[in-house]
């Protein structure tokens, strides 16, 4: 059963095609977190990838399993994801679900959630991936696939911060952070752990990516501001790009842990 009706539930803006093309664009995971992610599993019959997107995490993982699931409520990031894996994993189940509603009959060796833990109703999800999970077997959240590190990084979070505000919002404000975070309470925490790697990529295709992120789209902006809004981003990377392109370091930060049935008391 829905919990809520689709039009009211956060995360919305990932069914919009104009996101999902954005969301190639976002830069990749660095090479070296999937042999993090195997070393915590503790089997290699099945996965889960909750908010699976466009197969970032899914489609790496699935060589590595006898059987991946990939949940995803966006019909057109489930389709961009097929189109993604080219049918090379036939042990890949798409789900086109929101995670708290899709049927998660485990037992699961490892469960992923890359950049969607935020979007789910953690008061749903996370006792069913209590039940779920295969004994010792740990749920993976991921956090960060922009860029971190480079000579502009200030320059464009200065830009960032500026439209968070233009738009009315608070830059990293505490309801921000509550929500980024609030998952950690369904989870007893085994580990953190923060893995690096190194990106060059086209201006364009940078700021491209901005605009699969939920405050950035389009259809959010409009025609006007998203000019404007990548006029002033090119503007913050212009001097730093060396044909047309910029590098940059990223970080992705992992927690890992088990699923609570209950959150703990704060």
């Amino acid at each position: 059963m829905i919990s809520k009706p689709p039009a009211a539930r956060p995360g919305i803006e990932f069914a919009d095609e104009d996101v999902v093309k954005a969301y190639a664009h976002r830069t990749p995971y660095p090479s070296g977190l999937f042999a993090r992610l195997l070393a915590l599993a503790t089997g290699r019959a099945r996965a889960l990838d909750l908010g699976c997107g466009p197969g970032k995490l899914t489609i790496p993982v699935a060589d590595h399993f006898a059987e991946v699931i990939a949940v995803d409520p966006s019909a057109a990031m489930i389709a961009a994801a097929r189109a993604a894996d080219r049918g090379q994993h036939g042990n890949i189940r798409w789900v086109q679900a929101l995670a708290e509603d899709a049927e998660l009959i485990g037992p699961f060796d490892l469960v992923t959630a890359g950049a969607s833990i935020h979007w789910m109703e953690h008061t749903l999800l996370f006792p069913t991936l209590a039940d779920a999970l295969a004994p010792g077997a740990r749920i993976v959240v991921l956090d960060g696939d922009g860029p971190v590190e480079a000579p502009w990084i200030e320059a464009y979070r200065a830009v960032i911060k500026n439209w968070v505000e233009r738009l009315g919002g608070v830059w990293n404000g505490p309801a921000f952070v509550a929500a980024a975070r609030g998952h950690e309470a369904w989870i007893d925490i085994e580990g953190r752990e923060d893995v690096w790697g190194e990106v060059r990529m086209p201006v364009e295709d940078l700021i491209d990516g901005e605009h699969s992120r939920a405050t950035w789209t389009r259809a959010k902006l409009g025609p006007e501001l998203s000019a404007a809004f990548d006029v002033d981003l090119r503007a913050a990377l212009a001097s730093y790009a060396k044909d047309g392109r910029v590098a940059f370091r990223t970080r992705t930060r992992l927690l890992w842990g088990r699923p609570r049935r209950e959150p703990k008391a704060t």
